[in-house]
């Protein structure tokens, strides 16, 4: 019956997706993230999701972060169709869309509430939290012992365009989701083929916004964009266009922050160097995006996901989240 419900829900979310609050993200970037993660929700993938089997949590509390409003969406499903009753606690003063979610799960009987106080978390026998490093950190030392935990802090995600490649858009797409916000958006794009590679995104980040504009973007997004393209034009390249930029820059000024819609492109001698780069910040890393090539030797960096360009912020539902085996951990 719980499964049932939350395919309603799912279905009900995806035909209401215009209609979800304002969360500074453009309608079309808005409709664009929603989209992808209902999609991770198929039928097939929820029933294996499930199929670990186990006795689910009486209650659950799932801590979100401000960045990427989407990324509820599959944990409550998958502990909703567990049959566990659900808080979803939300940053104070950004709902986001959790009244969204909330009022259709109420529309086909699922146990799903929202708030903003963090003291939701107390007596809660499972805790799901998203955010940054010192947010995880200051949730754990507050929790009991007792309490089963799963605390996901700041990661960060690269791309990788090697020679040969051609196809810049899905490269586009992957930088425009969430308007380049999370963890899994590509921070730096590293490529053996810069030249080859300013020749294509430009254009390619054009089509994005034209098709997906850009949100809103806070002043110090702004001013740390300004400054990265400042140095950008002092040490390599940068272009830029309505609602979006192209930095070019060398390896030591490479930056694992992503900006919204400023792609970071570093030029490399060779996948070699591009491992090499991101070497000692290894166990940070969330996702790779390979162009054509590279696949094999990028999985030997432990990274959770290795996948292709354009996938990047599209994880399936079936998976290890941060290398952590969650579906197992969801029950008792």
């Amino acid at each position: 019956m719980s499964l049932e419900r939350v395919r309603a829900w799912r279905d009900r979310l995806r035909a209401d997706r215009d209609a979800a609050p304002d969360v500074g993200l453009s309608t079309e970037g808005r409709g664009l993230v929603i989209d992808d993660a209902l999609d991770a929700l198929t039928d097939d993938a929820l029933v294996e999701a499930l199929s670990p089997g186990g006795a689910p949590f009486d209650r659950a509390v799932v801590v979100a972060a401000r960045t990427v409003v989407s990324a509820p969406i599959e944990w409550l499903a998958l502990l909703l169709a567990r049959g566990t009753d659900v808080v979803l606690k939300h940053p104070a003063g950004a709902a986001g869309l959790a009244p969204w979610f909330v009022s259709h799960a109420e529309a086909v009987g699922l146990p799903l509430v929202a708030t903003e106080d963090r003291g939701a978390v107390n007596d809660a026998p499972l805790v799901v939290a998203m955010g940054d490093d010192d947010t995880i950190a200051s949730l754990r030392a507050s929790l009991d012992p007792s309490v089963r935990f799963l605390g996901f802090g700041s990661r960060f995600s690269v791309a990788w365009w090697s020679k040969g490649s051609a196809d810049a858009d899905v490269l586009a797409r992957d930088l425009a989701a969430h308007d380049g916000r999370g963890c899994m958006s590509p921070a730096m794009i590293l490529t053996d083929d810069p030249d080859g590679l300013l020749a294509l995104l430009p254009d390619a980040m054009a089509r994005a916004q034209a098709r997906w504009p850009r949100g809103e973007v806070s002043a110090i997004e702004h001013a740390t964009t300004r400054s990265r393209a400042v140095l950008a034009r002092a040490t390599g390249r940068a272009i830029a266009g309505e609602g979006w930029a192209v930095h070019l820059l060398p390896a030591e000024h490479a930056s694992k922050v992503s900006l919204p819609r400023a792609a970071q492109i570093i030029g490399v001698a060779d996948i070699d160097a591009a491992l090499a780069l991101v070497a000692k910040d290894a166990h940070r890393l969330s996702t790779i995006g390979v162009a054509s090539q590279g696949a094999a030797k990028w999985a030997t960096t432990g990274a959770p996901r290795v996948v292709a360009l354009g996938q990047m912020q599209r994880p399936v539902l079936v998976r290890r989240h941060d290398g952590v085996p969650h579906l197992t951990l969801l029950v008792r």
